[in-house]
């Protein structure tokens, strides 16, 4: 008999005998030296760019493991783009990098916006990146200000205490200001 090659396919049928005899059956745990011999056998082995990338290409999107189906918010997306790592380097650059509430200086330091980033939203009906980009108030250095990690949790805007929700009654703590 010989060797089946890498190419083997089971039928429907012999996959369904397969799974029947293995049935309520628990695969012995294994063993020390068929551990190794495991171990033993992808040592060494080089691939090539063309199979590293294939591999890589295959558990992207919706063949990954953590995938839920592209649903990553719109203010994460937003907070990746360029234009805001340039809003907040622009902000730090002014401010000297310094909190402008404690005077902390260059350790943990936060890009706030004065006026809430989910009320700019809000107010500018920002539903896409091409929105977001296109908003000039979201870009706007003068609402901006560095502050320190501990001086950013107690402000108003600070996670979610001031995002807006869908229905609009986030806004209370804004409100409040």
């Amino acid at each position: 008999m010989g060797s089946l090659g890498k190419h083997w396919k089971h039928s429907e049928e012999t996959k369904r005998k397969i799974s029947k005899a293995l049935t309520g059956k628990k695969r012995p745990p294994l063993t020390k030296s068929w551990k190794e011999k495991i171990s033993k056998g992808g040592k060494g082995k080089k691939r090539s760019l063309e199979t590293r990338k294939r591999i890589s290409l295959a558990k992207q999107g919706l063949n990954n493991h953590f995938w839920c189906g592209g649903i990553t918010p719109l203010r994460i997306l937003i907070k990746q783009t360029y234009k805001y790592r340039q809003w907040r380097s622009d902000v730090f650059t002014r401010d000297n990098f310094t909190c402008q509430i404690c005077g902390n200086r260059g350790y943990k330091i936060n890009a706030d916006h004065i006026k809430s980033f989910s009320l700019i939203m809000s107010e500018n009906k920002i539903l896409t990146i091409k929105d977001a980009m296109n908003c000039e108030e979201l870009w706007n250095i003068n609402n901006g200000r560095t502050l320190c990690e501990d001086c950013h949790r107690k402000t108003d805007n600070f996670g979610n205490k001031g995002r807006i929700c869908k229905s609009g009654w986030g806004i209370l703590n804004i409100l409040k200001a």
